[in-house]
């Protein structure tokens, strides 16, 4: 009689959910701890800039914005990304659009060339020697006709 309550049904049930909360409890720490391995990351990764993204997206705001060398219609204010305003493209308005007094920025130098024209600008900070340098192909409005041109960016990092 003693073994049939030892080994009756209730302990059997009793045994089943030890074993299901035993195999549950393993689970649920392992699966704990590879959600954590596997969300976790370096701070300094996520604040990393990707190399040449800063040159980009200032070589993008002498293109695309009015107030650099981009094109603005004055009727409907539309502003032509990629086309050089010719009257625009001299040194006050690179001041202007890019302020160089803290010597801790990089410098510019910006050459268009079009037809037979070549037009040279720097920013204050420009010490003349050459750290990067690129070529865009854009356009030229220049006295109401627009041309094929090539800006020269040349770039100088913070000594």
């Amino acid at each position: 009689m003693m073994s049939r309550v030892i080994f009756g049904r209730k302990a059997d049930i009793s045994a089943r959910k030890i074993i299901f909360y035993g195999v549950f409890s393993f689970v649920a720490v392992i699966t704990f701890f590879l959600i954590v391995w596997m969300s976790s990351s370096n701070k300094s990764e996520i604040a990393e800039i990707l190399p040449g993204l800063e040159d980009y997206l200032l070589s993008q705001r002498f293109l695309n914005s009015p107030l650099c060398f981009a094109l603005k219609d004055e009727d409907s204010s539309r502003i032509y990304p990629l086309v050089i305003d010719s009257e625009k493209f001299n040194t006050n308005n690179l001041n202007k659009c890019y302020d160089a007094k803290d010597t801790k920025v990089k410098a510019y130098r910006l050459t268009l060339n079009y037809e037979n024209e070549k037009t040279t600008i720097n920013t204050k900070n420009w010490q003349g020697f050459l750290k990067k340098a690129e070529t865009k192909k854009v356009f030229v409005y220049d006295k109401g006709n627009i041309k094929i041109a090539e800006l020269f960016i040349e770039m100088q990092d913070v000594k």
